[in-house]
């Protein structure tokens, strides 16, 4: 299935301002239509004079939801306070800066259409305080935007209403400020609790794209990774026929360490994760019931195990990360990167802003396919962006799903633009082949059931990979699957009960 592609328009992205033309503008133009005669005389209805002259953009892309007034009362939203979120959702003021900006005038502008105050609390453990808030039946926060793999799991468990259900009667997840694949993968039995989208800068942030160090592969004589993009050869053996010839021991110690040059990274986990949505890796799938059942295709997981085991035990021009669970590691390939001493590293798209001052030209490429055969590129987002869901203690969903829809769409109008812009036309990105490049990834985001709902399944995306070469620095994906298989269709199992009793008590 092709992937949905739910937050960056190629179009957008080449023209820039010149696409984002004002609302105000495309009506004078559409009224001057309307009031001319047609050419047999009769006047032309103001409604076909605007679908006629009216170019859709997301700046005018519209909502269906009605005229509320919320009398000024009170909309809570709680979020996290780690520093990868800062700006995502609460802004104090304008600073100039074009993202902070977009964000404080989002805000502002669905307060002005609904009549409401958005307040902030910011939390290091937003789901406790969700659960305790649960627990004694609290009305204190509307809307909880959480982390995508630990939050999920509260979902599931009865504590949020059914996006999809009655009760939030004015959020769509059809619209395009959604993503309607996560929503796709995420639901169990018609049942969803969270959504993720334009809302939130995070899903684009954490997004893995491949690095490449644009000089290094001048000065080794390498063919442009962008036409093997276009041709569909942008493929893991290309890509590591590059990388493989490429190390040079910098320190002259004798051992691969930071300080020398590499032709690839493979991180020791979190760099690992990527290889699932990458190679189209499969670890659940639902059927016309909606009802999700593991499906681990073992003949290409074994394929693929047995493909990485030799580049991240032993080949001298692949860097393995030492502490592969920290996202200091992550920071330090991007710093060898920017050093010109990493060609190629699977990094998530924030680390533009680390790199921003390196000399040297970059790129940001799809992460490479299995092989020429899989269709598309495909692109895994690290587990921690952002999702939002209503907790059932909260008196009025329906007010809760105005205000969380009203702030989706104006994001998809103005605030991913903006960071679009910062991204591509301004600090970071500085060729349009980068911006085809990364219209390309963000368009194949794919994220399966068995990551979403990992660990209400016994952490099951994390035990095969990551415990495989990381822990075991084995390369039998067999014997290991063999040792997880009951428990993971037994805790399949207890999750299926969780959503039927849920559903039985709405």
């Amino acid at each position: 299935m092709k992937k949905q592609a739910f937050t960056l328009i190629l179009a957008l992205l080449l023209l820039g301002q010149a696409v984002l033309t004002s609302c105000s503008e495309g009506t004078e133009n559409a009224e001057t239509t309307a009031s001319a005669p047609s050419t047999d005389g009769n006047p032309v209805a103001v409604e076909e004079a605007v679908e006629e002259e009216t170019e859709m953009t997301r700046e005018n892309t519209p909502d269906d939801l009605p005229e509320l007034d919320y009398e000024g009362s009170n909309t809570m939203v709680l979020a996290r306070t780690k520093a990868w979120f800062t700006g995502e959702m609460l802004v104090e003021e304008l600073n100039g800066e074009i993202v902070n900006d977009a964000v404080y005038e989002r805000d502002l502008s669905v307060e002005e259409r609904l009549n409401v105050v958005i307040d902030y609390t910011l939390a290091d453990d937003t789901n406790s305080l969700i659960n305790n808030n649960v627990t004694a039946g609290n009305d204190e926060f509307h809307i909880h935007v959480g982390s995508a793999v630990d939050t999920v799991q509260y979902g599931v468990n009865g504590n949020y209403y059914n996006l999809l259900g009655e009760y939030p009667e004015y959020l769509n997840l059809e619209q395009p400020w959604w993503s309607q694949y996560y929503t796709q993968q995420g639901s169990i039995m018609g049942c969803s609790f969270f959504a993720t989208g334009d809302l939130f800068t995070s899903l684009t942030k954490l997004s893995f794209v491949t690095y490449a160090n644009m000089q290094m592969i001048t000065d080794y004589g390498f063919g442009s990774p962008y036409e093997m993009v276009r041709e569909g050869t942008w493929t893991f053996d290309n890509m590591m026929g590059m990388a493989t010839q490429v190390y040079v021991d910098e320190n002259g110690n004798g051992a691969k360490d930071p300080k020398d040059t590499f032709g690839y990274s493979l991180g020791g986990e979190i760099g690992l994760d990527v290889y699932w949505s990458a190679f189209d890796l499969t670890i659940c799938q639902k059927d016309e019931n909606d009802v999700p059942a593991f499906s681990v295709d073992i003949d290409k997981m074994s394929s693929v195990i047995e493909k990485l085991y030799p580049y991240y035990m032993d080949n001298p021009a692949v860097y393995v990360t030492g502490n592969g669970g920290s996202d200091a590691e992550q920071d330090v390939i991007a710093q060898m990167l920017a050093d010109d001493r990493m060609m190629f590293s699977p990094l998530r798209i924030m680390h533009t802003e680390q790199i921003r001052d390196m000399e040297s030209a970059y790129a940001l490429l799809p992460l490479p396919k299995w092989d020429e055969n899989q269709q598309e590129y495909y692109t895994f987002v690290h587990d921690q962006y952002s999702i939002g869901g209503i907790p059932v203690s909260v008196n009025d969903p329906a007010k809760a799903s105005a205000v969380m829809e009203a702030m989706a769409a104006e994001s998809y109008r103005y605030v991913t633009p903006a960071y679009y812009d910062l991204v591509l036309n301004g600090k970071y990105i500085r060729d349009p082949d980068t911006a085809e490049m990364l219209d390309i990834a963000m368009a194949g985001i794919n994220i399966d059931f068995g990551w979403i709902h990992t660990y209400s399944l016994s952490s099951c995306s994390q035990n095969l990979l990551r415990h495989i070469l990381y822990t075991n620095k084995s390369n039998s994906f067999t014997s290991q699957y063999a040792k997880y298989e009951k428990v993971y269709k037994k805790t399949m199992e207890r999750l299926i009960d969780n959503i039927e009793k849920i559903k039985d008590d709405h």
